[in-house]
C-alpha cells in the first residue's frame, strides 16, 4: 500500500517559501493523476460497452 501511496504523493526535494506551496504542489499532482486514471477508466468502458 506505501508503495501505491508513493506513486499519488509527491515527494519533492524543492524548498517552498510558504508550507502551504507545498501542499498544494502534491495535492495538484495527485488530482491530476486522479484526472488521468479516471479518463482512461471511463474511455476504456465506453470502448468496451459500445462496440
Amino acid at each position: 500500500m506505501e508503495k501505491v501511496l508513493d506513486d499519488f504523493v509527491s515527494r519533492d526535494t524543492k524548498s517552498f517559501k510558504w508550507r502551504l506551496g507545498r501542499a498544494l504542489a502534491s495535492s495538484l499532482s495527485g488530482f491530476l493523476a486522479g484526472i488521468i486514471a479516471t479518463c482512461i477508466v471511463f474511455l476504456s468502458y465506453f470502448d468496451l460497452t459500445f462496440k
